[in-house]
Parts: C-alpha cells; sequence; structure tokens
C-alpha cells in the first residue's frame, strides 16, 4: 500500500500515471470529512465511491430530474429492506429503465470525479488488487475527463505550476489532431519549448497541462539531447564568426589553404555522420551548420574573385544537383530516410529552385504511402512551400491525397485548388470526378 499527499502530485498526474501504468486496484482519497474510492481496472475506471451527500445516485437523479425527490425516498426504502443497490431499486419500481439508469451512472462517475480536480490539498493511498468488475469508462473516455477537469477546474497558475519541470522541452505531438476546444495549434507545437508557449499565451498552460495528462502529447526529451545541446551550441558560435573566422584562416591565406580548410570542414560537419541520430532536430541542426559552412566559402570566393569558381568544391549550385541526382537513386531504391535527408540539403543549399523542393515533398508522401505513418511533418513542409511556391499546383495536389488518406473532406478544397492552378491536372480531375461520383461534394 503506497500512501503521499496531493501536494506531492496533483491529481491529474496521478490519473496520468494509473492510466500509463495500467493499474489495477483502488486508489482511496480523502480531504477533511470527505472520502472517495476510485476502483481501476488495468488504468481503466469501474466505479467512484464517495461520502458526499450530493454526489449519491438519488440526489443526483432528482437534481438531473429524472426522479422526483418521493420516488428516491421511496426506492432508497426498498434498496435497504431488501439489500440491494438504490439503482437496481429504481427499476424494479419502474422509476428508471436500464438505458436511464446507465446514463446517471455515467453521470455520477462524472461529477464524483470532476470534484477531486478541485482538492489542492488532501491524501492518497494506492492499494493494487485484483478486480473483476467490468470497467464503465474506456481509456479515451478517461482521458476526456481528465482534460474537461483541468480546463474547467485549473487556472493558468496551477497549470504553469505543474508543468515547470518541462519548461525547457519542446511538446512532442502523439495524435495527429487536438481536440476540440484546444487552443493550442499542433502545426507550431514542437517549434518551442514549454516556457516558450507559456510566455506567448499563459492561458495555453491550461491546455498544454490537459494534453498531457491526457496521452496526447509527451515532454519526453530526446535521447540525443547531449548532441542537440552541442549542435546548438556550435551554431550559435557560427553566427557569431566572420566567414575566414569560421574556417579558420586569414584573410590572406591562398586559395590552397582555403579550399582545404573548406574540405576539413565539410567533412568534418557533413549532416551525414549524424545519420545515426534518429531525430529531426538533429537532422536540422546538421544541415543549417552544413548550409552556413557552404556560404561562408562563397562568400569568400565572392570577394576574391567576383563570382564563385565552378568546381565540385566550390559552385553551390553544382553541388546541389550531384546530391540531388543521389537523392534519386536512392528514392529509386526505396531508402525513403537517406533520400529525404539529400532532398533537404538541396531544398537548403538551393532554396530557390522549385524542382529540389518538389521532390523532397513528393519523397515525403512515397515514406507515407509505404509506412502508413504520422501525416503532421508532410502537410507542415507543404504548407511551407505553398508559401514560397504559391503558384504551383503540384503542392495542392499531393496535400489533397494525403487529407484524402486521412479521411478529410478538406481533401476537395485542395484539390479543387489544384484545378485554379492548373485547370489540365488530370489528377486533380479525376480525385474530384470520384468525389462527385460518390456524391460527396
Amino acid at each position: 500500500m503506497e500512501q503521499f499527499k496531493l501536494e506531492d502530485i496533483t491529481f491529474p498526474l496521478l490519473m496520468k500515471d494509473i492510466i500509463e501504468d495500467k493499474f489495477s486496484g483502488i486508489l482511496f482519497l480523502s480531504l477533511e470529512q470527505w472520502r472517495k474510492g476510485i476502483i481501476f481496472k488495468e488504468g481503466r475506471l469501474c466505479a467512484i465511491q464517495s461520502n458526499r451527500p450530493e454526489e449519491l445516485l438519488g440526489n443526483i437523479l432528482v437534481e438531473k430530474n429524472f426522479i422526483t425527490q418521493e420516488q428516491n425516498d421511496i426506492s432508497l426504502e426498498k434498496a435497504r429492506i431488501e439489500r440491494i443497490k438504490h439503482g437496481a431499486a429504481l427499476i424494479l419500481l419502474g422509476f428508471l429503465n436500464q438505458i436511464q439508469l446507465t446514463e446517471a451512472l455515467i453521470i455520477q462517475i462524472e461529477k464524483r470525479f470532476l470534484d477531486i480536480f478541485e482538492w489542492q490539498t488532501g491524501s492518497v493511498q494506492e492499494v493494487p488488487k485484483t478486480i473483476n468488475k467490468n470497467p464503465e469508462l474506456t481509456v479515451d473516455e478517461l482521458n476526456y475527463l481528465l482534460r474537461k477537469g483541468i480546463t474547467e477546474k485549473f487556472n493558468p497558475s496551477m497549470a504553469i505550476t505543474a508543468l515547470m519541470p518541462y519548461a525547457a522541452v519542446k511538446p512532442k505531438p502523439l495524435k495527429e489532431e487536438m481536440p476540440k476546444g484546444i487552443s493550442i495549434d499542433i502545426e507550431s507545437l514542437e517549434k518551442m519549448t514549454v516556457s516558450e508557449i507559456i510566455l506567448k499565451n499563459p492561458q495555453t498552460a491550461i491546455d498544454l497541462f490537459a494534453l498531457y495528462c491526457s496521452g496526447l502529447i509527451t515532454f519526453e526529451e530526446s535521447k540525443h539531447k547531449a548532441l542537440i545541446d552541442k549542435l546548438r551550441s556550435k551554431l550559435k558560435e557560427i553566427n557569431k564568426k566572420t566567414p575566414f573566422e569560421l574556417l579558420g584562416i586569414d584573410s590572406d591565406a591562398s586559395d590552397d589553404t582555403l579550399k582545404k580548410a573548406y574540405i576539413r570542414l565539410v567533412k568534418d560537419n557533413h549532416p551525414d555522420s549524424y545519420a545515426y541520430a534518429a531525430d529531426i532536430e538533429v537532422k536540422d541542426l546538421a544541415n543549417e551548420i552544413f548550409t552556413d559552412i557552404q556560404k561562408a566559402y562563397n562568400e569568400i570566393l565572392k570577394e576574391r574573385q567576383g563570382k564563385p569558381k565552378v568546381d565540385q568544391w566550390v559552385n553551390d549550385q553544382l553541388q546541389a544537383e550531384l546530391i540531388y541526382q543521389q537523392a534519386l537513386d536512392e528514392l529509386k531504391n526505396k531508402n525513403y530516410e537517406k533520400a529525404l535527408d539529400l532532398l533537404k540539403l538541396c531544398v537548403k543549399m538551393a532554396p530557390d529552385e522549385k524542382a529540389y523542393n518538389e521532390s523532397y515533398i513528393n519523397a515525403m508522401f512515397m515514406k507515407l504511402q509505404a509506412t502508413n505513418g504520422p501525416t503532421i511533418e508532410i502537410k507542415n513542409a507543404i504548407r511551407d512551400s505553398i508559401k514560397r511556391f504559391p503558384q504551383t499546383d503540384f503542392y495542392y495536389l499531393i496535400l489533397g491525397w494525403v487529407l484524402k488518406k486521412e479521411g478529410s473532406i478538406k481533401a476537395v478544397d485542395a484539390f479543387r485548388a489544384a484545378l485554379r492552378i492548373n485547370p489540365k491536372n488530370v489528377d486533380a480531375s479525376r480525385e474530384l470526378r470520384l468525389y462527385r461520383m460518390r456524391g460527396k461534394v
């Protein structure tokens, strides 16, 4: 039997642990004269016992106008005499049917459950045991109540306090869509730390805490945190340096010395050297560092010669084209991760080259079809591409296919947008024709 206080762990975090640990047993909570017992089976809620009068089944039924006070008194007397449950007595007397009773019991569970969110103090006893009762709520229904309790009973200060241990961590969505009523934009969720999100709007702390406790986001730090910190520090130092300082040479160094310094830096900082770290932030930072090295080298060459020297090491465009061809080969071999890393590098090296960007989006879609993974990353990349190349029907076509894969009717809008830009887009026309045939537009 484990004992602790609600001052040490808030009720929502306690529930999160119960669900994740698939706990079976009873959680006894007490606050002054009030007592509650929450029964769980494998992390699912079966029932809540309470000594609060307003949470008794009969009083709830009267409050909701399901029965009269007289019917409540009669059924309670019958339950006492025959030693049966109050709900059974109500059905036997014809005051309720089974459907109404089930609805009333769910209302009772919700009322008893949400009341605990207002307990800022109190003691808890966790008693593991085998539970034979059938759960009344699914995990999703319990998570819904968790979010409801936090959003209705917590204030920003309480949520911020609970989130303090995760201030420097970037949230990671575990689902592709957020519940209705949540104020946080899932597409920008991973771009800021918890503290940055809260500083932007303290009210979002409540929603952030609700999403975390109900298992929709996680605050787990990347297992490559040390590497990420190292790359961030390196990028910060790079941004402070002049091109010559970055390459570690004097301004009067020979062309041969310049080239050797550049080759050394490229070898030491090529993104492929971090391929073992399957983390998007590692990839982004490594690519950004590599691109900055390229820019520094070309700036020096422009300063010395007026234009870059055309060879494999000097010309960004040529190097990007070589990497692009390598990426296409990887794509043919269905090595999607490798192809995406190379194409992402091409886009960074030549951001105005639409062909690179289109191939990058196409590779992401091919990977999505092969793995049936989450769609968040590709949707973000498509929307960013549309901002940069607004008159390209290809991006709207791919977006339509992604939304169609999700089962979203918004796919129709994407296909229509593709046709507005290019009325001859055969794929978009065919997709819209299929929707019309099915009567969905």
